[in-house]
């Protein structure tokens, strides 16, 4: 039995060489960013290590830990979302610190500080606030403003008692970081903010802030901080909340990691799901080997995850879902790999879209200009020669435009309703589809090329494929 992937695997990370089986060129990221901690670590610093979701934030903090762990760095992670389903991060934060020193006596301190700064006087304000809604006769009021002032002789009190508990709490852990620290900040990365709910990534925040601002300790945030800026407008209810100047608060240094060059990452999925298994197979070279399959399918493939800036974790899915749905066609049936690649693609990332090319909601017309509207303006650049090639895409264009139009409710095609009207003076059909983009005589001679039948693949409509890529027909294993 033939087994895929689901996904692709964790990144192995080396102990010796953690950026070994990196595919995106990550390590010169490492060294940058392990001088600007060890700038600031002496007076200590909130680093934000910003990218999208799906970029390989923390596949970058995982190597680059393990990098500081070489050089003699101490370092803990803190997932955040692990954890937030508890009122309070605080807690979990000082759970991390335990790691640093097998000696429990100063970390309990701190914790029992911890708990101390927790407990809040509100409770008693609170029953002042009630009281004095019991009754407005003299008695009343004079009984109010007694409570008011043992309130506030309390609440002073208290606050005086938590002063002390807090620079306690702080010095006992400023204590206890010089001491396990060494001649490096010890680096403390949180990862996952932005996903929690928005109460839990604020709280994490001022914690990190009025608690642990202290020497020789690093914060870094994994974070895409459009997310977190969302999370915070979300938490005080208005999206007039000026979440970058609030953030600005929290944050010493920004470091947005680039975009990553995707064709490394490409390749590594191409091979990893094992397409060259499918395609190189010996039968099937027998029968579409001069079609170049590989490179029809690697050509769009790579264009739309390129051009339509898909990040590497929404790469991952699409790649797994092609590959396994690329299960149920056998060594010797049609594929069209380029078509099929678009149709996985929008499977995933716009199921609307494909749902509606899967009902043929659209008239041929229709559907030219919902895909000049989805796809990007460099897809429509002419390149290459009028014959068929996988870069030249008005030819997969009209393919796709020919398909859907001889597709059927059933396995077989049906009439195509394009017609093509003789130019005497050309003596070349012309067709009355009109595209935004590609040259009238382009477009024309591509859809010629499909509708008087010099492919074969394409006699079958797009019904065989997309029944496939729904997963309705048997695996071929």
């Amino acid at each position: 039995m033939t087994f895929i992937k689901s996904r692709s695997q964790e990144l192995d990370i080396p102990e010796g060489n953690p950026f070994e089986n990196d595919r995106l060129d990550r390590s010169q990221f490492s060294n940058i960013l392990t001088d600007v901690v060890s700038f600031y670590g002496q007076t200590g610093c909130v680093l934000a290590l910003g990218g999208e979701w799906g970029t390989g934030k923390t596949t970058v903090v995982k190597m680059w830990r393990q990098a500081l762990n070489n050089k003699g760095f101490k370092t803990l992670y803190f997932n955040a979302w692990a954890s937030d389903y508890t009122e309070d991060p605080l807690m979990a934060l000082i759970a991390e610190l335990s790691e640093l020193s097998a000696d429990n006596g100063t970390i309990n301190k701190i914790a029992s500080g911890a708990v101390r700064i927790g407990v809040s006087v509100l409770k008693t304000v609170l029953k002042g606030a009630l009281k004095k809604t019991t009754g407005i006769d003299a008695e009343a009021i004079s009984d109010t403003i007694d409570a008011t002032m043992d309130i506030g002789e309390e609440y002073l009190k208290e606050f005086e008692e938590q002063k002390a508990t807090l620079e306690d709490f702080k010095d006992n852990l400023r204590n206890y970081i010089a001491d396990n620290a060494g001649e490096h900040p010890v680096v403390f990365f949180v990862d996952e903010l932005d996903r929690c709910n928005p109460h839990y990534a604020v709280a994490v925040l001022e914690r990190i802030k009025h608690l642990f601002e202290i020497p020789n300790i690093v914060f870094v945030l994994a974070v895409n901080k459009k997310e977190l800026s969302n999370a915070i407008q979300g938490y005080y209810g208005s999206s007039k909340i000026d979440s970058d100047e609030y953030l600005r608060r929290f944050i010493d240094i920004d470091f947005v990691l680039p975009k990553p060059k995707l064709d490394a990452y490409f390749d590594f999925l191409y091979a990893e799901y094992g397409f060259d298994d499918f395609f190189n197979n010996e039968t099937r070279q027998q029968t579409f080997g001069r079609k170049d399959e590989p490179g029809a399918f690697k050509t769009v493939a790579l264009s739309m995850c390129k051009e339509m800036n898909v990040n590497l974790r929404k790469m991952d899915r699409i790649f797994a879902y092609s590959r396994l749905a690329l299960m149920q066609f056998g060594p010797t049936t049609y594929l069209l790999p380029d078509i099929y690649f678009m149709l996985c693609f929008w499977k995933v990332v716009d199921p609307q879209f494909y749902n509606q090319i899967s009902k043929k909601a659209f008239t041929v017309q229709e559907l030219l200009q919902k895909l000049e509207e989805k796809l990007p303006t460099a897809f429509f650049r002419k390149e290459g020669d009028y014959f068929y090639s996988s870069n030249n895409m008005v030819y997969v264009v009209a393919c796709l435009l020919y398909c859907y139009d001889i597709t059927g409710t059933g396995e077989r095609p049906v009439a195509s309703t394009l017609e093509g009207i003789m130019n005497e003076s050309t003596k070349k059909n012309e067709y009355k589809i009109q595209s935004k983009y590609f040259k009238k005589e382009d477009l024309n001679e591509a859809l010629d090329y499909y509708k008087r039948g010099y492919s074969e693949e394409c006699r079958h409509g797009l019904r065989f494929i997309l029944q496939r890529i729904e997963l309705l027909h048997s695996f071929s294993i």
